[in-house]
C-alpha cells in the first residue's frame, strides 16, 4: 500500500502528464487533421475511446475519494 506522500507524489505526476499531453495536442491536431491516413484516423479513434474509459474511470475514483474524505471529517 502507498502511503499518502507516494500518493499524492503519482496525483501530481499524473497532472504533470496530462497537461504535457493536452499541450501536444493543442499543438499538433491541425497538421493531424491534415496530413493523417484513414488508417491513422482509425487509430485516433481507438485510442481516444480508450482514454475517455480511463479518463470517466479516474473521475469516479476522485468522487469516491472526495466523499470518503468528507466522511471521514465529519
Amino acid at each position: 500500500m502507498a502511503d499518502p506522500k507516494s500518493f499524492l507524489d503519482n496525483l501530481k505526476n499524473l497532472r504533470l502528464v496530462m497537461s504535457v499531453a493536452l499541450e501536444h495536442i493543442q499543438e499538433n491536431r491541425n497538421q493531424f487533421v491534415k496530413n493523417a491516413t484513414a488508417n491513422q484516423v482509425r487509430q485516433f479513434e481507438k485510442s481516444v475511446s480508450q482514454i475517455r474509459t480511463f479518463a470517466d474511470r479516474i473521475g469516479t475514483e476522485f468522487n469516491t475519494l472526495e466523499y470518503l474524505i468528507g466522511k471521514r471529517l465529519t
